[in-house]
Protein backbone atom coordinates (compact mmCIF):
# COMPACT_ATOMS: atom_id res chain seq x y z
CA UNK A 1 0.00 0.00 0.00
CA UNK A 2 2.76 2.25 0.66
CA UNK A 3 4.88 1.12 -2.24
CA UNK A 4 1.34 1.96 -4.41
CA UNK A 5 1.19 5.83 -2.73
CA UNK A 6 4.98 6.69 -3.14
CA UNK A 7 4.60 5.57 -7.00
CA UNK A 8 1.08 7.19 -7.46
CA UNK A 9 3.07 10.53 -5.94
CA UNK A 10 5.91 10.14 -7.86
CA UNK A 11 3.79 10.07 -11.43
CA UNK A 12 1.82 12.99 -10.47
CA UNK A 13 5.11 15.01 -10.46
CA UNK A 14 6.95 13.71 -13.29
CA UNK A 15 6.79 15.04 -17.06
CA UNK A 16 5.97 12.81 -20.02
CA UNK A 17 7.20 13.81 -23.41
CA UNK A 18 4.98 13.33 -26.02
CA UNK A 19 6.24 14.07 -29.74
CA UNK A 20 4.74 13.45 -32.89
CA UNK A 21 6.18 10.50 -34.50
CA UNK A 22 5.43 9.76 -38.18
CA UNK A 23 6.23 5.85 -38.30
CA UNK A 24 5.41 3.72 -35.14
CA UNK A 25 8.56 1.35 -34.12
CA UNK A 26 8.92 -1.61 -36.29
CA UNK A 27 6.82 -0.10 -38.98
CA UNK A 28 7.43 0.66 -43.03
CA UNK A 29 6.57 3.48 -44.74
CA UNK A 30 6.92 3.80 -48.59
CA UNK A 31 8.46 6.68 -50.63
CA UNK A 32 7.40 5.83 -54.14
CA UNK A 33 7.07 8.25 -56.88
CA UNK A 34 3.15 8.98 -57.72
CA UNK A 35 4.35 11.47 -61.11
CA UNK A 36 4.28 8.11 -63.20
CA UNK A 37 0.36 7.91 -62.47
CA UNK A 38 -0.52 5.20 -65.14
CA UNK A 39 -4.40 4.08 -64.45
CA UNK A 40 -7.48 6.07 -62.84
CA UNK A 41 -10.83 4.49 -61.36
CA UNK A 42 -14.04 5.69 -60.20
CA UNK A 43 -15.26 4.17 -56.71
CA UNK A 44 -17.97 5.50 -55.01
CA UNK A 45 -16.69 9.00 -53.38
CA UNK A 46 -13.39 8.37 -54.33
CA UNK A 47 -10.50 7.85 -57.45
CA UNK A 48 -8.14 5.45 -57.23
CA UNK A 49 -5.07 6.54 -58.97
CA UNK A 50 -2.04 3.83 -59.43
CA UNK A 51 1.50 5.08 -60.75
CA UNK A 52 4.79 3.09 -61.91
CA UNK A 53 5.40 1.76 -58.12
CA UNK A 54 2.43 3.36 -55.78
CA UNK A 55 -1.25 3.72 -55.57
CA UNK A 56 -3.35 6.44 -53.65
CA UNK A 57 -7.05 7.89 -53.44
CA UNK A 58 -8.37 11.09 -53.49
CA UNK A 59 -11.00 12.68 -52.48
CA UNK A 60 -12.50 15.19 -55.44
CA UNK A 61 -14.35 17.09 -52.93
CA UNK A 62 -11.53 18.22 -50.40
CA UNK A 63 -8.48 16.65 -52.18
CA UNK A 64 -7.74 14.58 -49.28
CA UNK A 65 -5.40 11.73 -50.05
CA UNK A 66 -4.53 8.45 -49.17
CA UNK A 67 -1.55 6.51 -49.73
CA UNK A 68 -1.77 2.72 -50.34
CA UNK A 69 1.16 -0.15 -50.21
CA UNK A 70 2.22 -3.18 -48.93
CA UNK A 71 2.44 -1.16 -45.36
CA UNK A 72 -1.13 -0.61 -45.03
CA UNK A 73 -2.59 -3.89 -46.37
CA UNK A 74 -1.43 -4.57 -50.33
CA UNK A 75 0.49 -7.46 -50.95
CA UNK A 76 2.71 -6.13 -53.96
CA UNK A 77 3.79 -3.36 -55.32
CA UNK A 78 3.14 -1.86 -59.36
CA UNK A 79 0.07 -2.46 -60.58
CA UNK A 80 -0.39 -2.84 -64.48
CA UNK A 81 -4.15 -2.24 -64.57
CA UNK A 82 -7.25 -2.20 -62.18
CA UNK A 83 -11.06 -2.40 -62.64
CA UNK A 84 -13.96 -1.62 -59.84
CA UNK A 85 -17.05 -3.61 -59.56
CA UNK A 86 -19.60 -1.66 -58.11
CA UNK A 87 -21.94 -4.86 -57.13
CA UNK A 88 -19.46 -6.00 -55.21
CA UNK A 89 -18.02 -2.87 -54.05
CA UNK A 90 -14.58 -4.42 -55.39
CA UNK A 91 -11.50 -2.83 -56.53
CA UNK A 92 -9.53 -5.67 -58.22
CA UNK A 93 -5.56 -4.69 -58.68
CA UNK A 94 -3.33 -6.54 -61.01
CA UNK A 95 0.48 -6.21 -60.98
CA UNK A 96 3.31 -6.66 -63.20
CA UNK A 97 3.91 -9.88 -62.26
CA UNK A 98 0.26 -11.68 -62.75
CA UNK A 99 -0.20 -11.16 -58.49
CA UNK A 100 -4.08 -9.86 -57.87
CA UNK A 101 -5.42 -8.34 -54.72
CA UNK A 102 -9.21 -7.97 -54.76
CA UNK A 103 -9.80 -5.10 -52.18
CA UNK A 104 -13.92 -4.94 -50.74
CA UNK A 105 -14.30 -1.07 -50.07
CA UNK A 106 -16.77 0.15 -47.59
CA UNK A 107 -19.46 2.97 -47.50
CA UNK A 108 -16.72 5.18 -48.02
CA UNK A 109 -14.53 3.65 -49.96
CA UNK A 110 -11.66 2.81 -47.88
CA UNK A 111 -10.31 -0.85 -47.73
CA UNK A 112 -12.48 -3.03 -45.31
CA UNK A 113 -10.74 -6.38 -46.61
CA UNK A 114 -7.72 -6.89 -48.84
CA UNK A 115 -7.15 -10.27 -50.46
CA UNK A 116 -4.09 -11.76 -52.21
CA UNK A 117 -5.38 -14.00 -54.85
CA UNK A 118 -2.08 -15.43 -56.85
CA UNK A 119 -3.86 -17.92 -58.66
CA UNK A 120 -1.65 -16.48 -61.83
CA UNK A 121 1.52 -17.24 -60.30
CA UNK A 122 0.86 -20.44 -58.63
CA UNK A 123 -0.01 -21.73 -61.76
CA UNK A 124 2.48 -23.94 -63.38
CA UNK A 125 1.06 -24.40 -66.71
CA UNK A 126 1.61 -20.74 -67.70
CA UNK A 127 4.63 -18.78 -69.06
CA UNK A 128 7.36 -17.31 -66.62
CA UNK A 129 5.85 -13.78 -67.64
CA UNK A 130 1.80 -13.51 -66.56
CA UNK A 131 1.21 -9.38 -66.94
CA UNK A 132 -1.70 -8.33 -66.73
CA UNK A 133 -2.51 -5.29 -69.14
CA UNK A 134 -6.33 -4.66 -68.67
CA UNK A 135 -9.34 -5.54 -66.48
CA UNK A 136 -12.90 -5.48 -67.38
CA UNK A 137 -15.81 -6.88 -65.59
CA UNK A 138 -19.24 -8.27 -66.82
CA UNK A 139 -21.79 -9.93 -64.91
CA UNK A 140 -19.60 -10.33 -61.89
CA UNK A 141 -16.69 -11.77 -63.69
CA UNK A 142 -13.38 -10.43 -64.09
CA UNK A 143 -11.74 -10.78 -67.46
CA UNK A 144 -8.03 -10.15 -67.69
CA UNK A 145 -6.14 -9.36 -70.97
CA UNK A 146 -2.39 -11.10 -70.37
CA UNK A 147 0.68 -11.43 -72.57
CA UNK A 148 -0.71 -15.12 -72.92
CA UNK A 149 -4.20 -14.60 -73.47
CA UNK A 150 -7.55 -13.82 -71.75
CA UNK A 151 -8.49 -15.45 -68.23
CA UNK A 152 -12.06 -15.17 -67.14
CA UNK A 153 -11.95 -15.33 -62.95
CA UNK A 154 -14.94 -15.50 -60.87
CA UNK A 155 -13.52 -13.27 -57.80
CA UNK A 156 -16.51 -13.91 -55.58
CA UNK A 157 -16.04 -17.95 -55.42
CA UNK A 158 -11.78 -16.99 -56.33
CA UNK A 159 -11.87 -19.37 -59.25
CA UNK A 160 -10.79 -19.46 -62.74
CA UNK A 161 -14.11 -19.78 -64.94
CA UNK A 162 -12.23 -20.15 -68.65
CA UNK A 163 -8.82 -19.30 -70.30
CA UNK A 164 -8.84 -17.65 -73.57
CA UNK A 165 -4.97 -19.05 -74.46
CA UNK A 166 -4.75 -19.94 -77.93
CA UNK A 167 -7.19 -18.56 -79.86
CA UNK A 168 -5.05 -16.53 -82.47
CA UNK A 169 -4.81 -17.45 -86.24
CA UNK A 170 -4.06 -21.50 -86.30
CA UNK A 171 -4.18 -21.73 -82.51
CA UNK A 172 -1.58 -19.73 -82.12
CA UNK A 173 -0.83 -17.80 -78.40
CA UNK A 174 -1.72 -14.04 -78.25
CA UNK A 175 -0.63 -11.40 -75.89
CA UNK A 176 -3.83 -9.54 -75.38
CA UNK A 177 -3.25 -5.42 -74.85
CA UNK A 178 -7.06 -4.48 -74.59
CA UNK A 179 -10.99 -5.57 -74.62
CA UNK A 180 -14.39 -4.64 -75.06
CA UNK A 181 -17.95 -5.73 -75.04
CA UNK A 182 -20.86 -5.35 -77.07
CA UNK A 183 -23.93 -6.07 -76.54
CA UNK A 184 -23.71 -9.88 -77.94
CA UNK A 185 -19.48 -10.29 -78.80
CA UNK A 186 -16.00 -9.98 -77.10
CA UNK A 187 -13.42 -7.83 -78.87
CA UNK A 188 -9.65 -8.26 -78.40
CA UNK A 189 -6.73 -6.18 -79.40
CA UNK A 190 -4.02 -8.82 -79.30
CA UNK A 191 -0.41 -9.49 -81.26
CA UNK A 192 -2.66 -11.50 -83.68
CA UNK A 193 -4.33 -8.57 -84.57
CA UNK A 194 -7.82 -7.50 -83.30
CA UNK A 195 -9.81 -10.74 -82.79
CA UNK A 196 -13.70 -10.70 -82.11
CA UNK A 197 -16.15 -14.05 -80.47
CA UNK A 198 -19.54 -14.33 -79.66
CA UNK A 199 -20.85 -14.02 -76.42
CA UNK A 200 -23.20 -16.96 -77.00
CA UNK A 201 -23.11 -19.35 -74.22
CA UNK A 202 -23.02 -22.43 -77.17
CA UNK A 203 -19.60 -20.75 -78.46
CA UNK A 204 -16.37 -22.88 -76.64
CA UNK A 205 -14.42 -19.84 -76.78
CA UNK A 206 -11.47 -21.76 -75.78
CA UNK A 207 -11.83 -22.85 -79.44
CA UNK A 208 -9.45 -20.53 -81.92
CA UNK A 209 -11.93 -21.21 -84.55
CA UNK A 210 -14.56 -19.54 -82.35
CA UNK A 211 -12.14 -16.15 -82.70
CA UNK A 212 -12.73 -14.14 -86.34
CA UNK A 213 -10.01 -11.89 -87.18
CA UNK A 214 -11.32 -8.25 -87.99
CA UNK A 215 -9.70 -6.46 -90.77
CA UNK A 216 -8.13 -3.12 -89.76
CA UNK A 217 -6.27 -0.75 -91.96
CA UNK A 218 -3.08 -0.77 -89.21
CA UNK A 219 -2.63 -2.90 -85.47
CA UNK A 220 -5.05 -1.96 -82.58
CA UNK A 221 -3.64 -1.17 -79.15
CA UNK A 222 -6.74 -0.16 -78.06
CA UNK A 223 -10.37 -1.01 -78.58
CA UNK A 224 -13.79 0.09 -77.04
CA UNK A 225 -17.09 -0.11 -78.11
CA UNK A 226 -19.64 3.07 -76.80
CA UNK A 227 -22.38 4.95 -78.11
CA UNK A 228 -23.20 2.91 -80.22
CA UNK A 229 -20.02 2.03 -82.04
CA UNK A 230 -16.52 0.01 -82.76
CA UNK A 231 -13.59 2.38 -81.77
CA UNK A 232 -10.04 1.64 -82.20
CA UNK A 233 -7.08 2.98 -81.12
CA UNK A 234 -3.97 2.29 -83.91
CA UNK A 235 -0.37 3.31 -82.81
CA UNK A 236 0.84 6.81 -84.87
CA UNK A 237 -2.36 6.86 -86.77
CA UNK A 238 -5.05 8.00 -84.60
CA UNK A 239 -8.21 7.32 -83.53
CA UNK A 240 -10.81 5.34 -85.66
CA UNK A 241 -14.44 3.48 -85.68
CA UNK A 242 -15.95 1.31 -87.40
CA UNK A 243 -18.86 2.36 -89.85
CA UNK A 244 -20.53 -0.28 -92.43
CA UNK A 245 -17.26 -2.36 -91.91
CA UNK A 246 -15.24 0.12 -92.73
CA UNK A 247 -12.41 2.20 -90.13
CA UNK A 248 -13.23 5.68 -90.62
CA UNK A 249 -11.22 7.88 -89.50
CA UNK A 250 -12.16 10.30 -86.41
CA UNK A 251 -8.55 12.14 -84.95
CA UNK A 252 -5.34 11.98 -86.44
CA UNK A 253 -2.47 11.18 -84.39
CA UNK A 254 1.05 10.29 -83.94
CA UNK A 255 0.58 9.54 -80.14
CA UNK A 256 1.99 5.63 -79.95
CA UNK A 257 -0.56 5.37 -76.65
CA UNK A 258 -4.14 5.31 -76.36
CA UNK A 259 -7.05 4.02 -74.19
CA UNK A 260 -10.24 4.72 -73.50
CA UNK A 261 -12.99 5.23 -70.87
CA UNK A 262 -16.75 6.43 -70.99
CA UNK A 263 -16.89 8.71 -73.46
CA UNK A 264 -13.48 9.38 -74.18
CA UNK A 265 -10.05 8.62 -75.51
CA UNK A 266 -6.45 9.51 -74.23
CA UNK A 267 -3.59 10.16 -76.15
CA UNK A 268 -0.31 11.06 -75.01
CA UNK A 269 -1.04 14.61 -75.41
CA UNK A 270 -4.49 15.08 -75.71
CA UNK A 271 -7.94 13.98 -74.37
CA UNK A 272 -11.03 13.45 -76.82
CA UNK A 273 -14.57 13.68 -76.09
CA UNK A 274 -16.52 11.04 -78.07
CA UNK A 275 -20.04 10.96 -79.58
CA UNK A 276 -19.85 13.55 -82.14
CA UNK A 277 -19.09 12.52 -85.73
CA UNK A 278 -16.08 14.46 -85.02
CA UNK A 279 -14.71 14.92 -81.23
CA UNK A 280 -13.91 17.55 -78.51
CA UNK A 281 -10.39 17.72 -78.04
CA UNK A 282 -8.73 18.99 -75.13
CA UNK A 283 -5.04 19.81 -75.09
CA UNK A 284 -2.75 21.87 -72.45
CA UNK A 285 0.30 22.25 -71.65
CA UNK A 286 1.01 20.64 -68.90
CA UNK A 287 0.21 17.19 -70.56
CA UNK A 288 3.59 15.18 -70.94
CA UNK A 289 2.18 11.59 -71.46
CA UNK A 290 -1.15 10.81 -70.87
CA UNK A 291 -2.44 7.18 -70.13
CA UNK A 292 -5.70 7.36 -68.76
CA UNK A 293 -8.79 9.53 -68.48
CA UNK A 294 -12.24 10.15 -66.71
CA UNK A 295 -14.98 12.79 -65.69
CA UNK A 296 -16.18 13.14 -62.73
CA UNK A 297 -18.37 15.91 -62.08
CA UNK A 298 -18.41 17.53 -65.00
CA UNK A 299 -14.41 17.90 -64.73
CA UNK A 300 -11.48 16.27 -65.96
CA UNK A 301 -8.89 13.95 -64.35
CA UNK A 302 -6.07 12.08 -65.94
CA UNK A 303 -3.08 10.38 -64.89
CA UNK A 304 0.29 11.45 -66.44
CA UNK A 305 3.03 8.84 -66.65
CA UNK A 306 5.39 12.74 -65.89
CA UNK A 307 3.14 14.62 -64.11
CA UNK A 308 0.82 12.85 -61.93
CA UNK A 309 -2.85 13.05 -61.46
CA UNK A 310 -3.84 15.95 -63.60
CA UNK A 311 -7.57 18.06 -62.89
CA UNK A 312 -9.36 21.06 -64.05
CA UNK A 313 -11.63 20.82 -61.00
CA UNK A 314 -10.23 24.39 -59.83
CA UNK A 315 -9.46 25.94 -62.68
CA UNK A 316 -6.42 25.40 -64.68
CA UNK A 317 -4.67 21.68 -64.89
CA UNK A 318 -2.72 21.22 -61.64
CA UNK A 319 -1.16 17.73 -60.18
CA UNK A 320 -2.92 16.52 -57.30
CA UNK A 321 -0.70 13.62 -56.49
CA UNK A 322 0.48 12.87 -53.20
CA UNK A 323 3.78 15.08 -52.18
CA UNK A 324 6.65 13.54 -52.43
CA UNK A 325 10.51 13.98 -50.62
CA UNK A 326 13.01 11.64 -51.86
CA UNK A 327 12.02 8.37 -53.36
CA UNK A 328 15.56 7.05 -54.17
CA UNK A 329 19.09 6.92 -52.08
CA UNK A 330 20.96 9.27 -54.33
CA UNK A 331 23.98 10.54 -52.29
CA UNK A 332 25.76 7.17 -51.39
CA UNK A 333 27.91 7.40 -47.98
CA UNK A 334 29.36 4.20 -48.07
CA UNK A 335 32.29 4.27 -50.97
CA UNK A 336 34.47 6.56 -49.13
CA UNK A 337 34.69 6.92 -44.92
CA UNK A 338 37.07 7.68 -42.49
CA UNK A 339 38.18 6.26 -39.39
CA UNK A 340 38.66 7.51 -35.97
CA UNK A 341 42.55 7.90 -36.63
CA UNK A 342 41.86 10.01 -39.63
CA UNK A 343 42.88 7.34 -42.52
CA UNK A 344 40.55 7.01 -45.29
CA UNK A 345 39.27 4.27 -46.56
CA UNK A 346 37.81 3.56 -50.15
CA UNK A 347 36.41 1.10 -52.05
CA UNK A 348 37.77 0.48 -55.44
CA UNK A 349 35.88 -0.76 -58.37
CA UNK A 350 36.47 -3.27 -60.11
CA UNK A 351 37.74 -2.04 -63.46
CA UNK A 352 40.72 -0.99 -61.29
CA UNK A 353 40.82 -4.58 -59.95
CA UNK A 354 38.61 -4.18 -56.93
CA UNK A 355 39.66 -4.34 -52.98
CA UNK A 356 40.03 -1.47 -50.97
CA UNK A 357 41.99 1.54 -50.76
CA UNK A 358 43.94 2.83 -47.22
CA UNK A 359 45.28 5.80 -47.27
CA UNK A 360 46.82 8.60 -44.85
CA UNK A 361 46.13 11.94 -46.06
CA UNK A 362 48.43 13.81 -44.26
CA UNK A 363 51.89 12.00 -45.48
CA UNK A 364 49.81 9.67 -48.79
CA UNK A 365 50.63 6.69 -47.45
CA UNK A 366 48.77 3.94 -48.94
CA UNK A 367 47.84 0.17 -48.61
CA UNK A 368 45.72 -1.43 -51.17
CA UNK A 369 44.01 -4.58 -49.08
CA UNK A 370 42.91 -7.32 -51.72
CA UNK A 371 42.04 -11.07 -51.75
CA UNK A 372 46.18 -12.02 -51.11
CA UNK A 373 46.51 -13.82 -47.75
CA UNK A 374 48.05 -11.40 -45.00
CA UNK A 375 47.15 -7.83 -47.38
CA UNK A 376 43.59 -8.07 -46.37
CA UNK A 377 42.27 -11.66 -47.12
CA UNK A 378 39.03 -10.29 -48.49
CA UNK A 379 36.25 -12.97 -49.55
CA UNK A 380 35.85 -11.27 -53.24
CA UNK A 381 37.58 -8.31 -54.75
CA UNK A 382 34.03 -6.49 -55.48
CA UNK A 383 33.86 -4.69 -52.52
CA UNK A 384 30.46 -2.48 -52.61
CA UNK A 385 30.01 -0.87 -49.44
CA UNK A 386 31.86 0.36 -46.32
CA UNK A 387 30.98 1.67 -42.97
CA UNK A 388 32.21 2.26 -39.66
CA UNK A 389 30.95 0.95 -36.47
CA UNK A 390 30.43 2.80 -32.87
CA UNK A 391 33.66 0.73 -31.65
CA UNK A 392 35.82 2.01 -34.64
CA UNK A 393 35.75 -1.40 -36.92
CA UNK A 394 35.72 -0.94 -40.72
CA UNK A 395 32.90 -3.28 -41.90
CA UNK A 396 32.57 -4.13 -46.08
CA UNK A 397 29.95 -5.57 -48.18
CA UNK A 398 31.07 -7.73 -51.29
CA UNK A 399 30.19 -10.34 -53.70
CA UNK A 400 31.05 -12.77 -51.08
CA UNK A 401 30.30 -12.34 -47.64
CA UNK A 402 30.37 -9.70 -45.28
CA UNK A 403 33.59 -8.88 -42.61
CA UNK A 404 35.31 -6.03 -41.26
CA UNK A 405 39.02 -4.90 -40.17
CA UNK A 406 40.91 -3.45 -36.74
CA UNK A 407 42.20 -0.21 -38.18
CA UNK A 408 45.01 0.30 -35.66
CA UNK A 409 48.01 -0.82 -37.32
CA UNK A 410 46.57 -1.26 -41.01
CA UNK A 411 49.42 0.93 -42.46
CA UNK A 412 52.12 -0.70 -40.86
CA UNK A 413 52.64 -3.41 -43.50
CA UNK A 414 52.09 -5.98 -41.33
CA UNK A 415 49.57 -8.92 -42.06
CA UNK A 416 45.84 -7.60 -42.61
CA UNK A 417 43.22 -10.13 -42.84
CA UNK A 418 39.61 -9.56 -43.08
CA UNK A 419 37.51 -10.78 -40.17
CA UNK A 420 34.84 -12.87 -41.15
CA UNK A 421 31.25 -13.47 -39.20
CA UNK A 422 30.81 -16.88 -38.83
CA UNK A 423 26.80 -17.50 -38.59
CA UNK A 424 25.46 -21.00 -39.07
CA UNK A 425 28.72 -22.74 -39.23
CA UNK A 426 29.94 -20.89 -41.74
CA UNK A 427 30.77 -17.22 -42.93
CA UNK A 428 28.54 -15.10 -42.89
CA UNK A 429 26.97 -14.48 -46.46
CA UNK A 430 29.90 -16.22 -47.74
CA UNK A 431 28.44 -17.83 -51.22
CA UNK A 432 25.83 -14.41 -51.68
CA UNK A 433 26.71 -10.95 -53.49
CA UNK A 434 25.89 -8.47 -50.38
CA UNK A 435 24.87 -5.24 -51.85
CA UNK A 436 25.14 -2.56 -48.96
CA UNK A 437 25.71 -2.39 -45.05
CA UNK A 438 24.11 -0.03 -42.78
CA UNK A 439 25.12 0.23 -38.83
CA UNK A 440 23.03 1.41 -36.17
CA UNK A 441 24.20 3.31 -33.32
CA UNK A 442 23.66 0.49 -30.73
CA UNK A 443 26.26 -1.09 -33.22
CA UNK A 444 23.92 -3.26 -34.82
CA UNK A 445 24.34 -4.25 -38.02
CA UNK A 446 22.18 -4.17 -41.31
CA UNK A 447 22.84 -5.96 -44.96
CA UNK A 448 21.00 -5.48 -47.79
CA UNK A 449 21.33 -8.73 -50.46
CA UNK A 450 20.09 -10.08 -53.35
CA UNK A 451 17.27 -12.00 -51.12
CA UNK A 452 16.49 -9.94 -48.30
CA UNK A 453 17.49 -7.34 -45.76
CA UNK A 454 18.88 -8.61 -42.62
CA UNK A 455 19.78 -7.05 -39.07
CA UNK A 456 22.47 -9.07 -37.24
CA UNK A 457 24.09 -8.59 -33.88
CA UNK A 458 27.21 -5.84 -33.49
CA UNK A 459 29.80 -9.20 -34.29
CA UNK A 460 27.38 -10.04 -36.83
CA UNK A 461 27.72 -13.54 -35.76
CA UNK A 462 23.74 -13.70 -34.41
CA UNK A 463 20.07 -12.97 -36.95
CA UNK A 464 17.92 -10.58 -35.01
CA UNK A 465 15.46 -9.91 -38.21
CA UNK A 466 15.21 -10.99 -41.38
CA UNK A 467 12.81 -8.86 -43.99
CA UNK A 468 11.88 -10.30 -47.32
CA UNK A 469 8.66 -9.58 -49.92
CA UNK A 470 6.75 -12.14 -47.94
CA UNK A 471 6.92 -11.12 -44.58
CA UNK A 472 7.67 -7.06 -44.91
CA UNK A 473 6.58 -4.36 -47.31
CA UNK A 474 10.32 -4.63 -48.87
CA UNK A 475 8.53 -4.19 -52.39
CA UNK A 476 11.73 -6.61 -53.56
CA UNK A 477 13.84 -8.90 -52.41
CA UNK A 478 16.77 -7.47 -54.37
CA UNK A 479 18.05 -4.56 -51.71
CA UNK A 480 20.63 -2.19 -53.46
CA UNK A 481 21.33 0.46 -50.95
CA UNK A 482 21.31 1.01 -47.67
CA UNK A 483 21.17 4.19 -45.53
CA UNK A 484 20.18 5.07 -41.57
CA UNK A 485 19.59 8.29 -40.63
CA UNK A 486 21.34 8.14 -37.48
CA UNK A 487 18.66 11.01 -35.40
CA UNK A 488 15.43 9.60 -36.45
CA UNK A 489 16.30 6.00 -36.61
CA UNK A 490 15.14 5.63 -40.07
CA UNK A 491 16.82 2.38 -42.22
CA UNK A 492 15.90 3.60 -45.91
CA UNK A 493 16.31 0.49 -48.04
CA UNK A 494 16.57 0.74 -52.32
CA UNK A 495 15.27 -1.56 -54.24
CA UNK A 496 14.77 -1.94 -58.57
CA UNK A 497 10.85 -1.39 -57.32
CA UNK A 498 10.88 1.67 -55.34
CA UNK A 499 12.48 2.68 -51.57
CA UNK A 500 10.56 2.05 -48.16
CA UNK A 501 11.63 2.79 -44.74
CA UNK A 502 11.76 1.05 -41.60
CA UNK A 503 11.70 2.86 -37.95
CA UNK A 504 14.49 0.74 -36.15
CA UNK A 505 14.44 1.02 -31.90
CA UNK A 506 17.89 2.45 -32.60
CA UNK A 507 18.62 5.93 -32.60
CA UNK A 508 21.67 8.57 -31.93
CA UNK A 509 22.56 8.45 -28.10
CA UNK A 510 22.00 11.24 -26.39
CA UNK A 511 24.82 13.17 -23.14
CA UNK A 512 22.33 12.93 -20.31
CA UNK A 513 18.29 11.57 -19.79
CA UNK A 514 17.60 15.27 -19.74
CA UNK A 515 14.46 14.76 -22.39
CA UNK A 516 13.11 11.43 -22.90
CA UNK A 517 10.22 10.40 -25.12
CA UNK A 518 7.62 7.61 -25.19
CA UNK A 519 5.80 7.26 -27.74
CA UNK A 520 3.08 6.56 -28.33
CA UNK A 521 1.51 7.88 -25.39
CA UNK A 522 -1.31 6.88 -24.73
CA UNK A 523 -1.14 3.25 -26.07
CA UNK A 524 -4.63 3.00 -27.75
CA UNK A 525 -7.18 0.37 -28.30
CA UNK A 526 -5.83 -1.94 -31.51
CA UNK A 527 -2.32 -0.69 -31.84
CA UNK A 528 0.19 -3.63 -32.94
CA UNK A 529 3.59 -1.77 -32.77
CA UNK A 530 6.07 -1.34 -30.01
CA UNK A 531 6.32 1.13 -27.03
CA UNK A 532 9.30 3.45 -28.10
CA UNK A 533 11.67 5.54 -25.40
CA UNK A 534 13.78 7.79 -27.59
CA UNK A 535 16.02 10.94 -25.97
CA UNK A 536 17.85 8.35 -23.63
CA UNK A 537 22.10 7.19 -23.31
CA UNK A 538 23.56 4.16 -24.61
CA UNK A 539 23.36 1.14 -22.98
CA UNK A 540 20.89 2.66 -20.46
CA UNK A 541 19.13 0.14 -18.06
CA UNK A 542 14.93 0.98 -18.68
CA UNK A 543 12.60 -0.77 -16.69
CA UNK A 544 8.76 -0.96 -16.82
CA UNK A 545 6.37 -1.27 -13.57
CA UNK A 546 3.16 -1.18 -12.81
CA UNK A 547 1.14 0.79 -10.32
CA UNK A 548 1.58 -2.44 -7.85
CA UNK A 549 5.39 -1.96 -8.06
CA UNK A 550 6.11 -5.41 -10.16
CA UNK A 551 8.39 -5.11 -13.05
CA UNK A 552 6.84 -6.20 -16.10
CA UNK A 553 9.92 -5.78 -18.58
CA UNK A 554 13.36 -4.72 -18.92
CA UNK A 555 15.57 -3.52 -21.58
CA UNK A 556 18.73 -2.05 -22.89
CA UNK A 557 18.62 1.19 -25.28
CA UNK A 558 19.82 0.33 -28.38
CA UNK A 559 22.14 3.92 -29.06
CA UNK A 560 19.03 6.64 -27.82
CA UNK A 561 16.05 4.66 -27.97
CA UNK A 562 14.81 1.19 -26.17
CA UNK A 563 11.69 -0.50 -27.33
CA UNK A 564 9.26 -2.80 -25.97
CA UNK A 565 6.50 -5.29 -27.81
CA UNK A 566 4.12 -4.51 -24.92
CA UNK A 567 4.33 -7.86 -23.51
CA UNK A 568 5.20 -8.96 -20.31
CA UNK A 569 7.75 -11.71 -19.00
CA UNK A 570 5.02 -14.46 -19.46
CA UNK A 571 4.46 -13.56 -23.49
CA UNK A 572 1.08 -11.85 -22.60
CA UNK A 573 -0.33 -8.31 -23.75
CA UNK A 574 0.24 -5.51 -21.16
CA UNK A 575 -3.45 -4.80 -19.35
CA UNK A 576 -4.59 -1.48 -19.59
CA UNK A 577 -3.26 1.09 -16.77
CA UNK A 578 -0.72 3.52 -15.92
CA UNK A 579 2.61 2.34 -16.48
CA UNK A 580 5.75 3.69 -14.89
CA UNK A 581 9.45 3.90 -16.81
CA UNK A 582 12.66 3.83 -14.64
CA UNK A 583 16.10 4.52 -16.57
CA UNK A 584 19.47 4.18 -15.10
CA UNK A 585 22.35 5.01 -17.41
CA UNK A 586 24.88 2.52 -17.74
CA UNK A 587 27.30 4.38 -15.71
CA UNK A 588 24.75 4.47 -12.82
CA UNK A 589 25.30 8.11 -12.76
CA UNK A 590 21.94 9.20 -14.12
CA UNK A 591 17.95 8.30 -13.29
CA UNK A 592 15.20 9.68 -14.29
CA UNK A 593 11.99 8.17 -14.69
CA UNK A 594 8.49 8.80 -16.88
CA UNK A 595 4.99 7.61 -17.30
CA UNK A 596 2.63 6.12 -20.00
CA UNK A 597 -0.73 4.68 -20.49
CA UNK A 598 -2.20 1.43 -22.03
CA UNK A 599 -5.40 1.92 -23.07
CA UNK A 600 -7.39 -1.38 -23.70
Amino acid sequence: MIRTFILLLLLGSLKTYVRAQDIALGQWQSHFSYKSALHIVEAKNRLFCSSYNGLFSINPTDDKVIVYSKANGLSDVGISSMAYDSTENLLLLAYRNGNVDLVYLDDKAQPEEIISWPFLQNATDLPEIKRISKVLFKDQKAYLSTNFGIVVVNPKLREVVETYRYIGPGGAEVQVTDMTFTSDSLFAATSQGLLGTSLNSNINRQYFANWKTIPTPFKAISISYQNNGLYAGFGGQGIFKKNNGMWDLIYASGSSSSSFSRNMATLSNRILVLGKDKPDVYENPIFRSLRESIIYNTFFWTADAQQGLLSNKDGAFKSYSPTQGDTTITIKKDSVITDFNGLVWTRLPTYLGGGISVKNPNNNQQRILSVAAGNGGLPSSAINSLAIDTDGFIWFASDRGVGYFYPDEILTGSRQDAILPVYGQRKLFSNERCNAIAIEPGNRKWIATNNGLFQFTADGTELIKEFNIDNSPLPSNQVRDLLFENETGLLFADTPNGMVSYRSDATTAQENLSAITIFPNPVRPGYEGNLGIKGLTDDAVVKIIDLSGRLVYETRSQGGTASWNLNDYTGRRAKGGIYLIIIVSSDRREKTAGKFAIIN
